[in-house]
């Protein structure tokens, strides 16, 4: 577990190491200037903010989950985040391969800042990360 004060720390639960190698690389291609975090579980992430708060260290300025999350599943991960007073000021970003509108709409109602989709196809996946990471980069202010 890293904890740099200097730059900001994404935390990332994915248990995909395809999809985890395809987002560090594109992060790293890019040279942004935080820290991808990862871990495993729900309870994962959940010691993680533990650690920073006892610790008096920065949460991470964002956190991204896998919807579909084992053996917990995305939403009631998201669900546990919002309703903690001392972690729901941090932006939560779903990441699914469904396209399904209802799910979208009930991360949305749950807390979720972003949810997205995705891609099918690799050739797609390298610039749709690019374009995420430049919009919380380069566009919104992480804390």
């Amino acid at each position: 577990m890293r904890l740099d004060t200097y730059s900001p720390v994404i935390l990332m639960l994915e248990q995909d190491p395809d999809d985890r190698f395809i987002t560090s690389s594109v992060f790293e291609e890019n040279q942004y200037k935080a820290h991808l975090e990862f871990v495993n579980s729900g309870e994962a992430v959940f010691a993680y903010l533990d650690h920073c708060r006892e610790s008096r260290l920065p949460y991470p300025a964002m956190i991204l989950i896998n919807l579909y999350s084992t053996p917990q599943d995305g939403r009631d991960i998201l669900k546990r985040l919002k309703e903690s007073t001392p972690y729901k000021h941090i932006p939560v970003v779903i990441l699914s391969g469904s396209n399904n509108p209802a799910m979208a709409r009930e991360c949305y109602v749950l807390g979720a800042s972003s949810f997205i989709q995705k891609p099918a196809l690799l050739s797609e996946t390298n610039e749709k990360i690019a374009s995420f990471f430049r919009y919380w980069f380069k566009t919104v202010e992480l804390t």
